[in-house]
């Protein structure tokens, strides 16, 4: 199957969980004198530190390359036991959104499905915004046939995937305005830069408001799926 290329532009944004003040792993649960021991052997069988050791020393890569930044190399080494919109779960992809919108609404929605899995009670998680540029040029599956099945969509990941193409950008499944970016290659990353930090406020049944800590503006969870109603700072 052959699709165009398109060359994305500017930046892209994802969310991540967050905390603040930054919170070390073992912190709470290990004295301060293990905690180095503790480190290392956390490292011996970390994939995101293993793969990095593996590049840096066969692959000649630089270390302060964008593609090993914690942000952008986690995707790769961290597989998504359910797979991606794209890849299936043995391949790792960086998914990105077109706009700040876009991002808050894909978050929301696997925000809603991880907490509903456990029954969670009402609370408030914390989550910061990264921006990524992108280079490279992309398949471009926008004019794909939204009823598409997962496996289907698989195929087509594994097949771009194999004639070595950087990613696709696709038409945003929970905004359909929106666009994203799944990236297959780390190296067309720049480096990922900390941006607004949001509130998500889960009321145990789903994700009601996101509150929006730059602004002191609460959003209508509702209003992320609609037309554009925000713009980065």
């Amino acid at each position: 199957m052959k699709f165009d290329s398109v060359l994305p532009a500017g930046s892209w944004y994802r969310l991540i969980p967050s905390r603040f003040p930054p919170v070390f792993l073992y912190e709470r649960v290990a004295p301060e004198n293990a905690l180095p021991a503790i480190t290392a052997i956390e490292e011996l069988t970390n994939p995101r530190i293993q793969a990095k050791k593996r590049l840096v020393g066969t692959a000649g890569v630089d270390e302060s390359s964008p593609k090993l930044q914690n942000w952008n190399h986690a995707a790769f080494t961290y597989l998504n036991p359910e797979g991606t919109w794209l890849l299936d779960p043995f391949f790792g992809a960086l998914e990105l959104a077109d706009s700040l919108q876009t991002a808050l609404a894909v978050s929301v929605r696997k925000r809603e499905l991880f907490l509903s899995r456990t029954n969670e009670p009402p609370l408030d998680l914390d989550m910061r915004v990264l921006c990524t540029a992108v280079t490279g040029m992309f398949a471009d599956l926008q004019g794909l046939d939204p009823t598409l099945t997962q496996t289907a969509r698989w195929r087509i990941g594994q097949e771009l995937l194999q004639a070595g193409e950087n990613g696709a950008l696709f038409t945003c499944p929970v905004r359909p305005s929106g666009r994203c970016l799944a990236v297959f290659n780390g190296d067309v990353l720049e480096r990922s830069v900390q941006a607004e930090h949001f509130r998500f406020i889960w009321d145990g049944v789903r994700i009601k408001s996101v509150y929006r800590f730059d602004k002191g503006e609460t959003i209508k969870a509702d209003e992320l799926f609609k037309d554009s109603i925000m713009r980065a700072a």
